[in-house]
This record gives C-alpha cells, sequence and structure tokens, in this order.
C-alpha cells in the first residue's frame, strides 16, 4: 500500500482539512474510538466534524470502506446526493462528482437520507444514488439480475413495466425492496405492492391495508419492523 496514511482525530487532520489519494495510493482515517475510513486510489474526502457526538466526512468523489462499531448516528458521509448515516456497521460508499454512486452494506444498516427521502441497507444489500434524487431502492446483492435491472429502471423512469417485473421477481427477502417501493409509486399501484408483500409472508396483527395505502408513518414502521426479520 502506497502512501498510506494514519490519521487520528486528535490532530494530524483536522476538521476542514482534506485528504486526497492519486492512482497509486490510499489512506486510512481513524474515526475517534469508534472505526475507520479506508479511501481507496483515486478518492478525495474532507474531514467534516470530529466531535464525541458526531464525525463528519464529506466524500468529494471516489469510494470508501467504513468499518465503524459504535451506537447508531455517530458517523455521517456526505456525497452529492445525500448522507450515508452509519447505524453501526460496514460497508463501501462510491461516488462520483454529480452524486451518482453506489453503497454496499456488509454487516449492519446504513440509512442513507436526502431531503426527508431515506433507504435503509441491510447487511448484504446495495443502494444506487443519484443526483437530485438521492438514494434509490435497495435490493439484496443475490437477488435475480432481472430484479436488480428493473429497480434501477424503476428509479430512473417509474415505468409501469419496471414495477411489474419487480413484483413478479421478488422472494420473501426482497420485502426490503418492496417496503421501499410504497411511498415510490403511484397512488394507483400502492395496492399492488401491498398485496405482493401480503402474498410472500403473513400480514401482522396491527397492520391496516387502508392506513399502508394512506403511507401512515407509524403503521409503515411497523410493518418494516416485523419484515426485517427476514432481511
Amino acid at each position: 500500500m502506497v502512501g498510506t496514511q494514519h490519521i487520528s482525530r486528535a490532530g494530524r487532520v483536522g476538521a476542514g482539512e482534506w485528504v486526497e489519494t492519486d492512482a497509486r495510493s490510499s489512506a486510512r482515517i481513524r474515526i475517534g474510538d469508534i472505526g475507520s475510513v479506508v479511501l481507496s486510489p483515486n478518492t478525495r474526502a474532507r474531514v467534516v466534524a470530529t466531535r464525541p457526538q458526531e464525525h463528519r466526512i464529506a466524500l468529494a468523489h471516489g469510494e470508501i470502506q467504513a468499518k465503524i462499531s459504535a451506537p447508531p448516528r455517530l458517523f455521517f458521509v456526505d456525497t452529492a446526493s445525500g448522507t450515508a448515516v452509519d447505524l453501526g456497521c460496514e460497508y463501501s460508499l462510491y461516488t462520483e462528482e454529480n452524486g451518482s454512486g453506489l453503497i454496499r452494506v456488509t454487516r449492519g444498516w446504513v440509512s442513507f437520507q436526502r431531503n426527508g427521502r431515506e433507504s435503509l441497507v441491510p447487511a448484504g444489500a446495495s443502494c444506487r444514488t443519484r443526483p437530485h434524487a438521492g438514494a434509490g431502492t435497495p435490493y439484496f446483492d443475490d437477488a435475480s439480475e432481472s430484479l436488480r435491472r428493473a429497480v434501477d429502471d424503476f428509479d430512473e423512469n417509474s415505468g409501469a413495466e419496471a414495477l411489474t417485473t419487480i413484483l413478479a421477481g421478488t422472494r420473501v427477502r426482497d420485502t426490503l425492496t418492496l417496503w421501499h417501493l410504497l411511498p415510490r409509486v403511484a397512488a394507483g399501484d400502492r395496492g399492488r405492492v401491498y398485496d405482493r408483500i401480503a402474498a410472500l409472508t403473513p400480514v401482522p396483527a396491527g397492520i391496516s391495508k387502508e392506513k399502508v395505502l394512506n403511507l401512515d408513518s407509524e403503521t409503515l414502521t411497523h410493518w418494516k419492523d416485523e419484515l426485517a426479520w427476514t432481511w
């Protein structure tokens, strides 16, 4: 490894300073006592905050691998398309300068957020990021290729054909994708998404279809917590 840097929270690189790697180098940033971030070659990032309750990096372009062991919501990575919020995990995050990118989680969970829109990405799943749109719809990496392509197509075009392919190709654990689609499809299509989830796994007591179709936040959260046992 050429040009590796070991940076402590205390001082070698302070808030506001940039770390940049070229084609032959990488860098490791220690994130206080909670973990570290490795910058791949051709990556540029800025240390934004190094406080006990907030560690934040701005990723301008390139790829990082984060390994964090801490309570949720202590480590954040800002990109042009939104913010990755660490929920205690390991993940990689790639971004281009315009915000196009990919987040892939290998342990724990990551929340990717922009302007009130959130994608929850568990271990074994990925999520694309897009300029001006934020996080796309997450999917498991072992999902069928046709489903993954259809998710990307839906996020780009919101097409009916893509949604039909998704609904036909989902397994029980792909309710991760379906749950995220509920607020993202047209109102007239929510019933189709609900019915597909209900066909894959029993709807828990207390989950009202009417409330789901009206995007009641408490109901959606309750259903997510139940579905997550299969994710």
